[in-house]
């Protein structure tokens, strides 16, 4: 017995709007003549890049980048653990970021360098 009703011909009911009455096909769109053009806006005042694209324009280094990431990765626990606990849970992490095998090469393969040892 089947419960989806796979092979049992008939199918569901016809899509409507397609080809009818509620969209417009494309040869309709294109028959009215508009002219349509796409256009790049221009970037916004005041909004921040992406950390990997800063670091790829040069304005930030690998290490700084890490340290955003590591920022933006542990932001949910600002307040819910201790600033000393925080503190090693950043350090924790970034230190894991610069000496595990697959997360240098995350790191190598995201920035395009390995990520520095401990300062």
């Amino acid at each position: 017995m089947s419960i989806d009703r796979i092979g049992k011909g008939g199918g569901g009911p016809p899509v409507s709007g397609i080809g009818q009455g509620g969209s417009p096909s494309a040869s309709e769109v294109g028959s009215k003549g508009g002219e349509f053009k796409v256009q790049k806006a221009a970037p916004a005042e005041g909004v921040a890049t992406e950390p990997l694209d800063r670091l790829r324009s040069g304005e930030i280094s690998v290490s700084q980048y890490i340290d955003i990431k590591v920022e933006q990765a542990t932001a949910h626990l600002d307040k819910r653990v201790g600033a000393e606990q925080l503190s090693f849970i950043r350090e924790s992490l970034r230190e894991q970021l610069a000496t595990d095998p697959m997360l240098v090469e995350l790191v190598k393969s995201a920035t395009g360098a390995l990520p520095p040892r401990s300062e």
